[in-house]
């Protein structure tokens, strides 16, 4: 299946009733499910595709937009309906740590994701530090 397009993921977050918080760097969107769960993604600004890297757009659907399958969020764009989400199996993981801090570990130096979650922010600024060549300034 194709990487979907900005515009794709904003008519997305339109489709399915998301609430539009800001527009700063990015648009950036939150949902509150029935279960009480709230999924939160973004946006950035300018035109075509929306995510370089194909596995961050698999966690992107996966995590922060609550489907089951990709094939959800191409059909809800097809039809102009909203998914129809049921209790998730489990809930996501999320990082212990900045989304920066995140981002780089997984990006920069090639983390395993999976890896990463179990790390408390301390380990992650150390390995940051020992990265960039610097001290932590703890």
């Amino acid at each position: 299946m194709p990487v979907p397009t900005k515009r794709d993921v904003k008519r997305f977050c339109e489709i399915d009733g998301w609430d539009e918080l800001s527009r700063t760097d990015h648009h950036r969107y939150k949902k509150t499910l029935n279960n009480g769960e709230i999924l939160r993604t973004r946006v950035s600004f300018g035109s075509g595709s929306a995510f370089d890297d194909p596995r961050l757009w698999q966690r992107v659907w996966r995590v922060q937009l609550g489907l089951e399958s990709e094939a959800e969020f191409w059909e809800t764009l097809r039809t102009g309906e909203p998914p129809r989400r049921g209790t998730p199996l489990e809930k996501a993981r999320e990082p212990g740590m900045p989304a920066w801090l995140f981002e780089y570990l997984i990006h920069r130096m090639g983390r395993d994701e999976n890896d990463v979650l179990e790390m408390s922010e301390e380990q992650a600024m150390e390995l940051y530090f020992e990265d960039i060549g610097g001290q932590n300034p703890k």
